[in-house]
């Protein structure tokens, strides 16, 4: 957990992922690499917390949420799954003329 937070408690950090789960619903176009940072702040962890968690280097990880490089579909399914998300595709939103 980073340090620089108090901890939550189990209620608060339950609340904090349900927030998070609703956020991400409501936007399923949102690219990965705002995603993956979303999801390891509301969890409060470190990058390299999260990576360890994942199964990645820490430095994939930083190069994926600065947009420096773009995550293979293997990589952002293992950035996805602690949350119990996975990859799909999104028809993009049409854009309305007046």
């Amino acid at each position: 957990m980073d340090k620089r937070f108090n901890p939550l408690t189990p209620a608060e950090e339950l609340q904090a992922r349900r927030a998070l789960a609703d956020e991400l619903a409501a936007d399923p176009a949102m690219p990965i690499p705002i995603v993956i940072r979303k999801i390891r702040t509301t969890l409060r962890l470190t990058i390299a917390e999260y990576a360890k968690l994942c199964g990645v280097s820490a430095r994939t990880l930083q190069d994926v949420e600065r947009e420096e490089s773009s995550p293979t579909l293997a990589t952002a399914d293992k950035l996805l799954r602690p949350l119990g998300l996975r990859l799909g595709a999104v028809p993009k939103p049409r854009q309305r003329q007046s």
